[in-house]
């Protein structure tokens, strides 16, 4: 299976064309949120839409800057993963969006409790699959988390729920500049960073799971050679 995996647009939809033979290519599309900058509908829509012009082979989860109706059309277009699971080719997704409050009180946080039970609930259609990935905007705290002004903002829930349950790879979001990968004891953590600044990953999936790291600047595209 091949993925391309991107987070935080925030309705930023010039780098998409440049994308597109990578969109084509791909099995499947994974946004772990924050499709837009203000968190409406009509934003959601249009960042959508330049994604279907290439592959409609998409599942996501909302960032904590999007509303509720950013929710509500990836759920009318069959793309929700949040507390959802979903087996795609023997693999199981599952997912989780919004944060973890945040210190300036974005549209959609949930509570650390409420984050557990939207986990469970997902994964619990997907535990038995052989390969297992975690889709979330906010990632496992202490991991691909720190801000630029060295504050950790991911989620003690994920962190543990990584750490109870066998989960091969998760994919976040939310922290711009936390963009990496990292391949711990309890499964890789990769943030894609922000494709509003062209930031995007690349997932082949097989025997082992292969991911790189890409960069589209001024329509140019650069794919880091490093493989996890």
């Amino acid at each position: 299976m091949k993925i391309f995996a991107i987070s935080d647009v925030h309705s930023c939809t010039k780098a998409f064309e440049s994308a597109s033979e990578l969109m084509y290519d791909s099995d499947i599309i994974i946004i772990s949120g924050d499709l837009t900058k203000k968190g409406t509908r009509k934003e959601a829509l249009e960042v959508l839409s330049h994604i279907e012009r290439h592959n409609n082979n998409i599942i996501a989860v909302h960032g904590n800057i999007d509303r509720s109706e950013v929710m509500d059309i990836l759920e009318e277009k069959g793309y929700n993963l949040h507390e959802r699971g979903r087996v795609i080719k023997g693999i199981g997704f599952f997912g989780v969006g919004g944060s973890s409050p945040t210190p300036i009180n974005t549209p959609t946080e949930y509570s650390e409790e409420k984050i557990m039970e939207f986990l469970k609930k997902g994964y619990d259609v997907v535990k038995d699959t052989n390969t297992t990935i975690l889709v979330t905007h906010a990632p496992p705290r202490w991991t691909r988390d720190r801000t630029f002004m060295g504050l950790r903002g991911g989620s003690k829930s994920v962190n543990k729920f990584m750490r109870k349950n066998p989960i091969d790879l998760c994919i976040a979001g939310h922290i711009h500049e936390a963009d990496g990968v990292e391949n711990l004891d309890f499964g890789i953590v990769a943030n894609p960073g922000s494709f509003k600044r062209g930031k995007f990953l690349t997932i082949d999936i097989d025997e082992s799971i292969s991911i790189q790291r890409g960069k589209i600047k001024y329509n140019n595209i650069t794919i880091h050679p490093h493989c996890y």
